[in-house]
């Protein structure tokens, strides 16, 4: 899980961006809005991203929440030496 969201951006009605919060580069391109919200989600389960970001082309915002596969590590999911202070 990373700190920026999973956004589907319409670029057009007939051009749709999937793409990390804030990353110029997108994870997926497609022609149409159900195809694009598709990819976010099966890229929200497989990386543990709870949530993602849907622009509509009037430029109101939906946040969807994501079930993911699996839980995000968290820290306390990290093994290794522990060591007190």
């Amino acid at each position: 899980m990373t700190n920026h969201h999973i956004e589907v951006i319409p670029l057009s009605g007939e051009h749709w961006v999937v793409k990390y919060e804030g990353d110029p580069q997108p994870l997926v391109e497609t022609a149409h809005r159900r195809e694009a919200e598709a990819e976010a989600r099966l890229h929200a389960r497989n990386f543990g991203e709870p949530l993602i970001h849907i622009q509509g082309l009037n430029g109101s915002w939906q946040a969807v929440p994501v079930d993911p596969d699996f839980p995000a590590p968290t820290p306390a999911d990290v093994k290794g030496p522990h060591v007190e202070p």
